[in-house]
């Protein structure tokens, strides 16, 4: 862990040369889960997982049903840890193999991509020519290292809307990927240093 409460950057090493099974998302992801691991915020320790929630709409009328709906987590292997875009990209070829249909693909993330997941993604909406991709994140993983911003710079670059995770962000998430039993949204602090991240995302892209 770095002084700054970030996950160390080495959990990229070792990926390349492997590629993850295809499996079944989460369906939703509980409470305490959700509210630990999303909150914005600048020192984040002790949060060593990414969280990924994700939503499909495909070209009829851009609707989507509970199937294409879901959650992933970097998953750990024997051999390799794969993070938890590389997780439902490799799902998602699985699940939708024409490269030719419309897709509109949401994620929410509790981390922003890592160069390496960066550099997948624009790959692969080379392969989905068709597909947009926005990608909302609650925090910004090592924003002040050069390779990181351009990383995310590389996915505006190919289209990819970016911006930091809003309170509507928080509520959707909560309403539609965490195990609420029915309880209403309330901030809890989720919010806590959403205007710098706002600002230093901005600052990166421009």
């Amino acid at each position: 862990m770095s002084h700054w409460g970030f996950p160390k950057p080495r959990l990229e090493r070792g990926m390349e040369p492997w590629r993850p099974n295809p499996r079944n998302p989460m369906d939703r992801i509980y409470p305490k889960t959700f509210c630990f691991n999303f909150r914005n915020l600048l020192y984040a320790n002790g949060r060593k997982l990414c969280y990924l929630c994700f939503q499909v709409e495909r070209e009829d009328d851009f609707s989507y049903n509970d199937s294409d709906r879901g959650v992933f987590r970097n998953k750990v292997h024997p051999w390799a840890r794969c993070h938890a875009e590389q997780c439902f990209l490799s799902w998602f070829r699985d699940q939708y193999p024409y490269r030719d249909e419309y897709y509109n693909v949401t994620w929410f993330l509790s981390w922003s991509p890592c160069p390496t997941c960066a550099e997948e993604v624009v790959e692969f909406l080379e392969e989905y020519r068709n597909l947009t991709l926005s990608i909302f994140t609650s925090r910004l993983y090592y924003f002040w290292h050069p390779n990181y911003q351009e990383g995310l710079c590389k996915l505006w670059d190919a289209g990819v809307q970016l911006d930091i995770m809003s309170y509507d962000d928080f509520k959707h998430c909560w309403d539609n990927f965490v195990y609420n039993k029915g309880m209403r949204f309330q901030r809890r602090n989720l919010l806590k240093d959403y205007d710098f991240l706002a600002a230093e995302l901005q600052e990166i892209l421009r």
